[in-house]
């Protein structure tokens, strides 16, 4: 890979971990505090670092070919031809706290952005397995800084 290459992978990293870090930390602090009390807050922190971390592994697992779900031979649905679909070209609407550097046109867009089809797929995959198993170390380790009453 080349230098600029390297910045954009550690950027989709760093982007996909703290993605998955906001969305684990607000469901494990909702459901801790539902609950009631810190106590359930450290647990909830600690097991969403948990599965976070067994995510990461399962990936990894099905990079490397093993599967722990057998693949179901179910029925497809039949794919619709491109000209009969009815929105082609419509983008479906985001709000603004769902939008990315992705959804808007800036000439700084091709440096800082980081998406993961400028990569192969192993590469993506191994960026979500590094990203889910360093957010997973982070919530256990905040799960230690929280302190029980």
């Amino acid at each position: 890979m080349q230098k600029e290459d390297k910045k954009s992978y550690i950027r989709l990293i760093y982007k996909t971990a703290f993605a998955y870090l906001g969305v684990a930390l607000v469901v494990s602090l909702l459901l801790g505090s539902l609950l009631g009390g810190n106590y359930y807050i450290v647990c909830s922190v600690c097991a969403c670092g948990f599965v976070l971390i067994c995510w990461g592994w399962f990936t990894y697992l099905k990079m490397t070919g093993m599967r722990i779900f057998p693949k179901r031979d179910g029925k497809k649905k039949p794919k619709v031809p491109y000209i009969h679909k009815k929105d082609k070209d419509k983008r479906m609407h985001r709000p603004s706290f769902r939008m990315d550097s992705d959804d808007f046109d800036d000439d700084l867009t091709s440096k800082t952005s980081a998406s993961a089809e400028n990569f192969t797929e192993k590469q993506a995959d191994t960026a979500r397995i590094i990203a889910r198993i360093a957010c997973g170390i982070i919530m256990v380790s905040i799960s230690f800084l929280i302190p029980i009453n």
